[in-house]
């Protein structure tokens, strides 16, 4: 279906879907990201042109909490001064709601997987969808021909459920104006509006810039994962058919399974 894909079928003892070491807050549950059939979790990589359009999120496990935002950052934005490296937020979202019932996502692999999807708020009188709470509209990742050349694309899904007034005018003070995107300070942030200690879910995927690197930041180098800047591309497939794997799950049956080339 998406001839700038490889698939790859893991079998891993790593979870399939977590936010990558070192970020904060950090976790180790399953956020299912969904771009039209691809699904890049737990560090793969995969094109821009894939994550070009805003995805669909869900989770494995049925939600218990009445409201939730995404959160979506880039962790590796060039600076004048690398190694060094700043962040931008790609996308903030809130007045999220858990979907009753689980869907069916299909797959470019050809398996599919169950997940409860987060969606608008619906008007309890029509049944119409609410204005959706986008503080920070989507951007797609982009990353620049300037080291490092592969960026870590981070998404979090924060319970709101108990969000304060305060906390909503702390969320949209925090992404007020477009140089906000910048440096975006994610634990402060939930901090300030009182969630530092929500965030249920979370997931990252690699977009890398072919190179060669050029302007600030010198040569281009050898980024964890690959050669240029390019770290394995895949997309992982927690399961198979309809039914669901927890993310810490080995997928015996799948080693030695290889990959499929689709001509990236």
């Amino acid at each position: 279906m998406f001839s700038h894909c490889i698939v790859v079928l893991l079998a891993a003892t790593t979870a399939v879907a977590k936010t990558p070491d070192g970020f904060s807050p950090p976790s180790d549950k399953d956020l299912v990201v969904e771009y039209n059939g691809v699904t890049p979790l737990n560090g793969v990589s995969v094109s821009k042109r894939v994550t070009a359009t805003q995805p669909r999120i869900g989770t494995l496990e049925p939600l218990n909490g009445t409201s939730y935002a995404v959160i979506m950052i880039d962790l590796d934005i060039p600076t004048n001064n690398p190694p060094e490296t700043s962040t931008l937020l790609h996308w903030l979202q809130t007045d999220l709601v858990p979907a009753p019932a689980a869907t069916l996502l299909n797959t470019t692999s050809g398996t599919a997987i169950r997940a409860f999807l987060l969606q608008n708020r619906t008007d309890a009188n029509t049944g119409a969808e609410t204005a959706r709470a986008v503080l920070a509209p989507y951007i797609g990742p982009s990353p620049p021909a300037r080291v490092p050349l592969s960026h870590r694309y981070t998404q979090i899904l924060v319970d709101t459920s108990d969000l304060t007034a305060g906390g909503s005018e702390a969320l949209r003070a925090a992404v007020t104006g477009t140089a906000q995107r910048r440096g975006f300070d994610a634990p402060a942030v939930l901090k300030a509006a009182g969630l530092e200690n929500k965030v249920v879910a979370g997931n990252s995927f690699n977009v890398t810039n072919a190179g060669p690197a050029s302007g600030a930041g010198g040569a281009n180098r050898t980024a964890p994962g690959g050669t240029n800047g390019a770290g394995p591309t895949q997309v992982v497939v927690p399961g198979a058919g309809s039914r669901v794997w927890p993310g810490s799950v080995v997928m015996a049956g799948l080693v030695g399974v290889g990959m499929v080339a689709l001509g990236l």
